[in-house]
């Protein structure tokens, strides 16, 4: 892996991947639109990587750019852009999964057939369901979000192997660490709303560094063309943190689902362990929002 190309590259994940990649001296195309409400962030995060060589960012919207030019000797596809603030409203999914699905296969169609695509989907796609869950378990997804990654994890898995391209699939958890958007439920606490809104999967929770070191195994694996969800395997981890941020997690339980993620896969398969406990995450999330708030004052 030399070079690869990262959608969404300051995104919450996106940035803390880019990070790595290039520690690791691997060469990162990134495309980012720069939203308004997202721009002090993503201007901070250019700043904190741009002054590497082996980081581009181009700013823009990824269907609109000349695919074949952007995808020029990438091994590595991580495509983490997708709809995040509309995809939760049933009024807008059908045009949310067109544009998500139809970008993807953009995306597939103008790639090198060497090259690989590492997709971050979720948990969500399992539904509502109760009792233990492995990647056999049937895919019944009841969220809006859950429903468009299972497309775009659809569309992969028919288009890759007709161009004999490779893709893994990782089926994420909730994810937290620095710069977690504000409409999660561990950064809404840190900032001290009270009662915060709860994510749309309190399932699991995986810090982004451990997030981030899944991608890397899902770029370099002999064990392609798989679907692994990555797992703390901690049962009631999310609410854990709650508990962590001084919140009584009961006041939430009640409302949730007794469901176990089984990891065998992803450890056997993968080599996919978390290592971060939620004790040394928050922590230093909450170093990160207390530093950004200092810093945003005096600007």
């Amino acid at each position: 892996m030399k070079k690869v190309l990262v959608t969404g590259g300051l995104g919450f994940i996106g940035y803390h991947l880019c990070e790595r990649l290039i520690l690791e001296g691997i060469e990162v195309i990134a495309v980012d639109e720069y939203p308004d409400r997202k721009k002090a962030e993503q201007e901070e995060m250019e700043l904190r990587l741009g002054r590497n060589a082996l980081f581009t960012i181009i700013r823009g919207k990824l269907e609109k750019m000349e695919m074949g030019t952007l995808l020029k000797d990438i091994d590595v596809i991580f495509h983490l852009a997708a709809s995040t603030s509309i995809d939760s409203k049933w009024s807008t999914l059908a045009r949310v999964i067109d544009n998500n699905v139809n970008l993807t296969k953009k995306l597939i169609e103008a790639s090198p057939k060497t090259a690989r695509i590492v997709y971050p989907s979720t948990i969500e796609v399992y539904g509502e369901r109760t009792g233990i869950i492995t990647e056999r378990t049937p895919t019944n997804p009841t969220t809006p979000y859950g429903i468009t990654k299972l497309a775009s994890e659809s569309l992969i898995q028919k288009l890759c192997p007709k161009r004999n391209m490779s893709y893994v699939i990782l089926r994420l958890p909730t994810v937290y660490g620095p710069w977690q958007r504000d409409d999660m439920t561990y950064q809404q606490l840190l900032l001290g709303k009270i009662p915060p809104e709860l994510d749309r999967s309190t399932l699991d929770i995986l810090y982004v560094d451990d997030v981030v070191e899944a991608f890397l195994l899902a770029a370099s694996t002999m064990k392609t063309n798989e679907v692994f969800h990555l797992t703390s395997c901690l049962d009631g981890a999310w609410f854990e943190g709650l508990q962590l941020l001084g919140v009584d997690p009961e006041l939430y339980k009640k409302r949730c689902l007794k469901t176990t993620l089984l990891a065998e896969k992803s450890e056997n398969l993968l080599g996919f362990q978390a290592k971060t406990t939620l004790k040394e995450g928050l922590a230093k999330q909450r170093e990160h929002v207390t530093q950004w708030q200092k810093q945003q004052r005096f600007q």
